[in-house]
């Protein structure tokens, strides 16, 4: 990581680190704020939702209120009539008045009147009141001494209904002793009422039906939110873009058999959100332009001319000039910095150049040694990969070597294989070609750009320049030095193992033929 880069971070990291927390403080202070406005808003909607359906249970009981203190229905009760209930008691009066069904039961609880609309006559209801209901009716009737008005939700197979109930007491409202029995008026809980409820409360609602085992989930929300169909509790499951509240609907006995579910779009909390990303935003392009403001500061004082000295020395480094020296100017420590480095390159440069030699040259012989003839060797074969040129490698070995250093000693060996190195660098005229000593009396001789023919050429002028030389040799024939060579031309999919190990084996196929000789 370079130094720009580190002075940027640091100083963005300290101004975020500010930054972040005061954000954090904010944040925390704003969604607090929010939350709870959120949560007053959501229960005031919500209260309103329940608050409208209750005004649909007081139309219900509105209309049981005057079936209830209806004189003539209250004296049949009392004495059946049977024109009475001709002419009133049809179901078509129960659907003029906007009900799905019509039922007066007893006061032991049996059912009396049992009227359901045209539309509604397949709708199963209870044909007595329970006991529990009975019992309650009862005792709020007589201790109360006037009309018990309880509501709920009862079922009918898939179908909702909203229940009524009020005793039947005729007139404005009897004494107590005068009840006959209690009233039952139901009407479809069905789309109807919850659109007209999902417009006065402005929310996605819908209503739909629970057994007595199922778990609303959402969490509890301690409130008091007094409704016609029971004491809740509200519990709401909180989503990302939403509140989900849902509302248990119970019958008269308190019993939930519905759920009544509103979705509240969250938008208090998406503004917060908003406010908050914006503020955030600003912080930070202000920690940005300050970090910009510093690191412009430090870039040109120090970074800079660092980069550039860098830059200079990544240059030398790449092109092995290690002669180069670098330009920086000034008069401080940055200075002083590109001297010392300029001093040391000039004694790098001078070592390298020594050690570079040494690495590639044969000591004796002044020839390239095993190391660059490796080297050369790889490079040639990939050269020929690219372009197809042809390459050949002649391996020679100095007949009976060891057999003239007994006989002559070992400094007029050296002399020999230096005539012979002599010899290889005369032929090794071309830049492509490479003359070098691998070790011993071994020598090789790698071609570019030479076929077949052209190497034989070379082995031929090497032997002819050696002869030449005249060095006398008693064991080999004719009494002069002699060399020994193998020759291999480079073949597709050959490496450097497999083009040498071919070449060696021609080498000794010469050595064993009679030697001074060629072999392919």
């Amino acid at each position: 990581m370079g130094l720009r880069i580190k002075v940027v971070l640091w100083v963005l990291a300290l101004y975020l680190l500010g930054g972040g927390a005061s954000l954090w403080l904010l944040r925390a202070q704003v969604e607090h704020s929010y939350l709870e406005l959120e949560s007053k808003s959501a229960l005031d909607d919500f209260s309103r939702v329940l608050r409208s359906l209750d005004d649909e249970f007081l139309l219900l009981d509105r209309v049981l209120l005057e079936w209830s203190q209806w004189e003539d229905f209250y004296q049949h009760h009392r004495l059946p009539d049977a024109g009475f209930a001709q002419r009133n008691l049809k179901p078509e009066a129960v659907a003029i008045s906007g009900l799905s069904w019509l039922a007066v039961y007893r006061l032991d609880g049996t059912l009396s009147v049992n009227l359901a609309s045209p539309a509604d006559a397949a709708l199963s209801l209870p044909q007595s009141l329970g006991p529990a209901v009975q019992q309650a009716l009862s005792q709020g009737y007589l201790a109360r001494k006037s009309a018990l008005r309880p509501c709920g939700i009862v079922r009918s197979g898939d179908q909702l209904l909203m229940l009524c109930q009020r005793a039947l007491m005729g007139g404005e409202g009897r004494s107590n002793s005068a009840a006959t029995g209690f009233v039952t008026v139901t009407d479809r809980l069905g789309d109807r009422v919850v659109a007209d409820v999902a417009e006065r409360s402005g929310l996605l609602l819908s209503i739909r039906p629970i057994d007595a085992t199922e778990r609303l989930t959402g969490e509890a929300v301690a409130a008091e939110l007094p409704s016609l169909t029971g004491p809740g509790p509200l519990r709401i499951e909180t989503e990302s873009h939403r509140l989900n509240l849902r509302w248990p609907l119970r019958d008269i006995n308190g019993v939930p058999v519905a759920v009544l579910e509103a979705s509240w779009p969250r938008q208090i909390m998406e503004r917060s959100q908003e406010l908050l990303r914006r503020v955030s935003w600003l912080v930070l392009g202000l920690a940005a332009a300050l970090a910009l403001g510093i690191m412009l500061v430090i870039d040109r004082v120090v970074v800079e001319r660092l980069s550039r000295l860098g830059r200079e020395l990544d240059d030398i480094k790449g092109r092995h000039d290690w002669g180069s020296t670098v330009t920086v100017s000034g008069r401080d420590e940055i200075t002083r910095m590109a001297e010392g480095a300029n001093h040391f390159l000039g004694v790098i440069g001078s070592q390298v150049q020594a050690l570079e030699l040494l690495s590639q040259t044969d000591s004796l012989t002044e020839l390239a040694n095993r190391r660059c003839f490796t080297e050369r060797l790889d490079q040639a074969l990939r050269s020929r990969q690219r372009t197809g040129e042809p390459l050949c490698l002649l391996l020679l070995d100095v007949d009976f070597f060891k057999a003239f250093n007994d006989r002559y000693g070992h400094q007029e060996g050296d002399f020999a294989l230096k005539a012979l190195s002599d010899c290889l660098a005369q032929v090794a005229r071309r830049p492509g070609d490479l003359a070098a000593r691998l070790g011993g009396e071994e020598f090789a001789l790698l071609l570019e750009q030479t076929d077949i023919d052209g190497a034989r050429h070379c082995a031929a002028e090497v032997q002819a320049a050696l002869r030449a030389r005249g060095i006398p040799h008693e064991a080999c024939s004719g009494g002069l030095l002699t060399v020994s060579m193998g020759l291999a031309m480079a073949q597709a999919g050959d490496s450097a193992d497999s083009l040498y190990l071919r070449a060696d084996t021609a080498l000794y196929r010469a050595k064993a033929s009679g030697r001074d000789r060629l072999s392919e």
